[in-house]
């Protein structure tokens, strides 16, 4: 066969449900399904999982606070900076200063590979359906949020319940 006889022969695609194994040298070596694949090439084929390990060994903590800002809320640490000053440095709900958040309280999955959190006091608080940034919110304020489905008719009924509560002659 000739060389452009080659180039021009058609592959066909293998199924997705194929199982590949992870590198055993430079990853977890377990069989994986194609589609669950970052580098499903012949060479040293990677999960996605341990691709995004090898990926964050070589980033430091700036690249990685860059890359998950930009990965989860589409916004830059500079857009996120601006945000801080614009709240004056203060959760944008109950107004507690960021100097004053226990950031023992503050959240986040602890690194597999035993490294530190780099932990910030003021979460960004998003539409999760829009995605929108709507401003930093404290830890409990956040939750709160959260816990309530960003629903602003059940934080209505709270505030109704809380204050026919306090008004009630039991209460």
């Amino acid at each position: 066969m000739s060389v452009a006889a080659d180039r021009l022969r058609v592959v066909t695609p293998t199924p997705d449900s194929e199982l590949i194994r992870c590198s055993p040298l430079i990853g977890c070596g377990q069989l994986k399904s194609r589609k669950q694949m970052a580098q499903p090439g012949p060479k040293s084929p990677l999960c996605n999982t341990c691709y995004q390990r090898a990926r964050r060994e070589r980033q430091g903590p700036a690249e990685i606070r860059r890359a998950n800002l930009w990965a989860k809320y589409r916004i830059t640490p500079e857009q996120y900076d601006r945000f801080r000053a614009d709240q004056q440095f203060r959760c944008g709900i109950c107004g507690a200063k960021e100097a004053d958040i226990d950031l023992s309280k503050v959240g986040g999955r602890p690194c597999k590979d035993g490294r530190t959190l780099f932990k910030v006091p003021l979460a960004v608080d998003h539409d999760h359906t829009t995605g929108a940034v709507r401003g930093l919110l404290c830890p409990p304020c956040n939750a709160g949020l959260g816990a309530f489905g960003d629903d602003p008719d059940r934080l209505r009924s709270a505030i109704a319940y809380l204050t026919a509560i306090v008004r009630s002659p039991g209460g």
